[in-house]
């Protein structure tokens, strides 16, 4: 079940809709029902910034306003990743260090 395939238009078996738009989506009701009000809370408050009220286009600003949130939180989470990972590789660098000094056996007593 990939993002691109989750959501579809629905036909005569519409569960949901967004802003409107009649739409089935594989996975938990609830979640999908949240998500759902999530993405037309997010089109109203573009709609209330625009001057635009093509529906399309307030579509489109929307999935680009969320998509730069998503990729923010990913670098983010990159950022915090790396940098736990250069205190991991400083403390074992340090660690080993310590071993090689002349007259450790790397056994303590």
């Amino acid at each position: 079940m990939g993002g691109t395939d989750r959501w579809r238009p629905s036909g005569p078996q519409s569960r949901f809709s967004a802003n409107g738009f009649g739409l089935r989506a594989d996975g938990d009701e609830a979640r999908v029902e949240e998500i759902a009000r999530f993405v037309d809370f997010r089109m109203r408050e573009v709609a209330d910034r625009s001057s635009s009220v093509d529906t399309v286009k307030i579509a489109v600003l929307t999935a680009l306003n969320i998509a730069d949130e998503l990729f923010q939180e990913r670098e983010s989470d990159q950022d915090t990743r790396q940098k736990r990972l250069e205190k991991q590789a400083k403390r074992l660098v340090t660690t080993i260090e310590e071993a090689m000094k002349p007259g450790k056996t790397g056994k303590e007593s």
